[in-house]
Formats: structure tokens, C-alpha cells, sequence
């Protein structure tokens, strides 16, 4: 018998297993929040017994922290282009938010922590505020170079700036949650963003440079 291929085969159904309990997790969690979410639900709805689950997460906390990762895994950073101006920033967002948009129970359970986290001892509440903080930092950059190129109008507050911007989004995003039969989360976004990019720039958005007027 071939062991390393016996061990490869195990490597897989291992990394097959836990994927299942991700998903089987992320659907729980999204609808029913961390403290009413129960491993043996998640384990029966993945299809494998309780001590399976703890195999690969000990505890609810590690398979919510999992599930937190994952989520972010799948939203494309927007550090990983190349972006020049504020229009091209806010394209990037709402690229991001669209590719995120192609897993629903992603989407809902980022909803739900927002609203979840602001409970005291959520064990979300310091991750999304590490999170917030880093956003915030990663952003002001670019409006503080907008307004200085001449794009973004003058006498705007960068961080206000970003911090409207992630608004729209948190809100739309929750909205979207209640009814997502109603609401189309990325185009709502885009056209949101849209009209936020007119009103700090006096500008079209898509790169024309023309102001507006």
C-alpha cells in the first residue's frame, strides 16, 4: 500500500470535513446568532457525530472564530491593488462587496455580527473593532491624498469621510439582511457610493475628471 497516497487521502476527507462544518456553521450562526447556535446542530446539519465536529473545532468559539476568518478570506482585500485615486478606491470596494455577494450566508452572518457585536461580551466585539480601526487607518490615506491632488473637495475631514463611507455600506448591507428579496445589496451599493463620490467631489464617478455643473 502506497502511504503517502493513504495519507493524502486523509489529508482531503480531513479538509472536505471541516469545509462542510463551515458551511453548515456560517448558515447557523447567520440566522440564529452565536448563543442560540448549538454544535450538535451544526454537526447534524454537516453530517458527521458531535466528537467529529470537535475533531477539527474544539469549542463554539473556535468554529464562530473560523467562520469570521473565512468571511474575511472571501472578501478581496482592497490592499491587493494598485489604486490611485478615490474613484478607483470606491470601485474597488464595491468590487469587493460584489464578489462577496456570490456567498449569501457570508453576507448575512457579516450583518448579523454587526448588530451582535455591539451586545456586551460578544466575542465578535473586539475583532470587528480591531477590524474597524484597521479600515479606518488603511483608508484616510487615500481621501487625505484626494483632497490634495484636487480630487475630493477642500476642507473635508478624511476620517468622517471614510467613516460615512463604511455607513453606507453597514447599513445597505443590513437592510439587504431583513429583506433580501427587496433589496439588491451591490448594485444598492454602488448607486450609494455613487452619489456619496458627486457630493465629496463635485465629479462623475468612473474616472472622467469632470466636475459636475
Amino acid at each position: 500500500m502506497n502511504h503517502h497516497a493513504s495519507s493524502d487521502g486523509r489529508v482531503r476527507r480531513g479538509l472536505e470535513r471541516r469545509e462542510r462544518i463551515l458551511e453548515a456553521a456560517v448558515r447557523r450562526f447567520a440566522h440564529q446568532g452565536y448563543d442560540a447556535t448549538r454544535i450538535v446542530d451544526v454537526a447534524r446539519d454537516a453530517g458527521m457525530t458531535d466528537a467529529g465536529l470537535i475533531h477539527h473545532f474544539p469549542t463554539k468559539l473556535d468554529l464562530f472564530m473560523a467562520v469570521i476568518q473565512r468571511r474575511e478570506e472571501l472578501f478581496t482585500p482592497i490592499g491587493e491593488r494598485e489604486l490611485k485615486t478615490v474613484a478607483d478606491m470606491i470601485v474597488a470596494f464595491n468590487s469587493g462587496v460584489r464578489s462577496a455577494t456570490k456567498e449569501p450566508d457570508y453576507v448575512r452572518f457579516r450583518a448579523m455580527l454587526s448588530g451582535a457585536s455591539v451586545l456586551d461580551n460578544h466575542p465578535a466585539t473586539d475583532h470587528l473593532a480591531k477590524r474597524l480601526v484597521e479600515a479606518v487607518d488603511f483608508l484616510v490615506p487615500y481621501i487625505e491624498r484626494g483632497i490634495a491632488t484636487g480630487e475630493l473637495l477642500p476642507g473635508l475631514e478624511p476620517r468622517s469621510i471614510v467613516l460615512q463611507m463604511l455607513a453606507l455600506n453597514d447599513g445597505i448591507r443590513a437592510q439587504w439582511a431583513l429583506l433580501p428579496e427587496l433589496i439588491d445589496y451591490a448594485d444598492a451599493l454602488e448607486e450609494a457610493t455613487s452619489v456619496f463620490y458627486r457630493q465629496i467631489s463635485g465629479r462623475e464617478p468612473g474616472g472622467s475628471g469632470n466636475a459636475i455643473g
